[in-house]
């Protein structure tokens, strides 16, 4: 037999069809701007008085925080949800990239005045007059390592003589999906030095966490004296007293 004590309190829903339907489209503004007033004006109350006496009703109250009942998120939610923020590690976001590096070689300083001659032999050869702006330019490039091989015969130059492959960390929303850990960024922004994200702390995650199995002791340190109250008379102890 089932006794009063043991009915289960009125559903949401039950509460909700007990309500007429004004003061239902009351509650569902309130329930989304959480203003009396504004939600008043949405479901045709003429007033703000009128809309303050809906809302103080027993049954609209009752109402409503059985809907925040079921809206809000469990303790365990909460804590799983937390958790999963603090698992997130920063090489989740991140991948390995292959890019190509130059490889120079040093050769002789002559080697380097020569190349420059013959691209000023091509020049004159093709037109003197159309391409005269570079020849100068090269014909003082010449001059300056001339002068420079008469100081060091056995100069060298750097010349880059192929390339090699590297492999660099870099960030990748690829690499967060394939992680599954795309729930953790709070925004992402593409602009003109490429993309840009921000994520959770996984501290601050780790710290709520912390503080809700009491993992953390905080203290509070006092100066200064303290009168205990305590005399002494003539030798007697205060058991004497």
């Amino acid at each position: 037999m089932t006794t009063e004590a043991e009915k289960q309190p009125p559903t949401a829903e039950e509460l909700g069809a007990a309500l007429l339907p004004k003061q239902r489209a009351f509650v569902e503004a309130f329930l989304q701007n959480f203003t009396v007033a504004a939600a008043g004006r949405q479901a045709g109350y003429s007033d703000k008085a009128s809309a303050h006496r809906v809302y103080k009703r027993l049954d609209v109250q009752a109402y409503i925080q059985a809907r925040m009942s079921e809206a809000c998120m469990p303790a365990n939610e909460v804590l799983g949800r937390l958790s999963a923020y603090a698992r997130v590690t920063g090489d989740q976001f991140t991948c390995e990239e292959e890019y190509e590096v130059p490889v120079y070689e040093a050769r002789p300083l002559a080697e380097q005045m020569a190349r420059l001659q013959n691209r000023v032999e091509q020049m004159l050869r093709i037109d003197p007059e159309l391409l005269k702006g570079k020849i100068e330019s090269l014909n003082a490039q010449i001059a300056e390592l001339e002068v420079e091989l008469a100081e060091n015969p056995d100069a060298t130059y750097q010349k880059q003589v192929g390339s090699k492959t590297r492999t660099r960390i870099v960030p990748s929303l690829e690499a967060a999906a394939e992680n599954g850990v795309l729930f953790a960024l709070e925004s992402i922004e593409y602009g003109q030095h490429g993309l840009k994200w921000k994520r959770v702390s996984s501290v601050e995650a780790l710290t709520l966490i912390g503080k809700h199995h009491k993992l953390f002791t905080e203290r509070t340190e006092h100066s200064g004296s303290v009168d205990l109250g305590v005399k002494y008379i003539a030798g007697l102890t205060e058991d004497d007293l």
